[in-house]
This record gives C-alpha cells, sequence and structure tokens, in this order.
C-alpha cells in the first residue's frame, strides 16, 4: 500500500503503528527476538542483550550499521 494513497483512518492508523516501540538485539540489531523459559534472545545471533526504541531510530542504525536500509519501503 502506497503513502500517497492511505485514507486519513489508514495513516493515523500506520502513524500509530509505528510509535509503537521495537525491541531489537543490541549486537546485530536483528527484530527477531524470541523467548524460551521466559528468558528473550536473538534468533539471528544468540545474544540475550535487547533494547527499545522507536522503529525509525532502528532503521536509521541498521542502515549505518549495514550500508542498505532493512526495510524496503517500495
Amino acid at each position: 500500500m502506497q503513502k500517497d494513497n492511505l485514507t486519513i483512518d489508514q495513516a493515523v492508523k500506520l502513524k500509530e503503528y509505528n510509535d509503537v516501540p521495537v525491541i531489537y538485539c543490541k549486537n546485530c540489531l536483528s527484530l527477531k527476538i524470541l523467548t524460551v523459559d521466559g528468558m528473550d534472545y536473538c534468533d539471528n545471533c544468540g545474544s540475550t542483550d535487547m533494547v527499545e526504541a522507536h522503529i525509525g531510530e532502528w532503521e536509521k542504525m541498521y542502515a549505518d550499521k549495514y550500508a542498505k536500509p532493512h526495510i524496503n519501503k517500495e
């Protein structure tokens, strides 16, 4: 769905959705966090060090670290 074609209600819901913080691995920036026996860990690298941020902040950190965006917006 392109942003240009969103209704006002859809745009508001998208903004609200994007304002929910993401939890990611501090080591590799993966969003694939799993919980086993109450312990969170990164399914990508196995780290247990998690952080929380706004999706926009996370996207910038990911692009800076890997020199490419994680989310393709096309």
